[in-house]
Order: C-alpha cells, then sequence, then structure tokens
C-alpha cells in the first residue's frame, strides 16, 4: 500500500505569458506541482519532475503512468478525491 498526493511549491511570480501555466487557480498562488508516493510511515518511495502549478494531479498522475507502475508492481494506493477516477482496485478516503 502507498498513499499518493500532490503538491503546490510556490514560488513567485514571473513576467510573462509563458508563467501563465505556473498559476494554481485553487491556490491562488503561483508554483511548480509535484506529485508524492509515500509508504503507511510516511517514508519518500517516489517524487514526480515539476510540473506548471496548474496541473492537477490526476494528470501528472496518468503522464507520469502511475497507475501503471502500481499494478505491475502489485501496490494498492490510498489517495484524495482527486484520484477518483481511478479503478476500485484503488481506495480513496
Amino acid at each position: 500500500m502507498v498513499l499518493i498526493d500532490g503538491t503546490l511549491i510556490a514560488t513567485q511570480r514571473r513576467t510573462g505569458k509563458a508563467d501563465r501555466l505556473n498559476y494554481s487557480g485553487k491556490h491562488q498562488h503561483h508554483g511548480l506541482h509535484f506529485l508524492a508516493l509515500t509508504d503507511e510511515r510516511g517514508l519518500l518511495i517516489w517524487i514526480s519532475a515539476a510540473r506548471p502549478g496548474g496541473t492537477h494531479d490526476n494528470t501528472a498522475a496518468r503522464h507520469d503512468h502511475v497507475l501503471a507502475h502500481l499494478r505491475a508492481a502489485g501496490l494498492g494506493a490510498l489517495a484524495d478525491s482527486a484520484f477518483a477516477a481511478w479503478t476500485t482496485t484503488y481506495s480513496t478516503p
């Protein structure tokens, strides 16, 4: 069993249109999005590369093929409602 969740690491706003992707409407702040997998004790197993702050957790997991890797390893995942689209193999609180 692993725990999976995404987090926004706040950054300062840069100038230019390219920075618009780094704005998270949910957090009302600019930043970079990371997806992390931990074990039951909270020890880090894996962390994704930085993505634009506006990236949804489920989108980041899809791009990194997290679900396929978990299935291949025979692991279950405990996730929040951002991952509600995943199959019943994976439970969400």
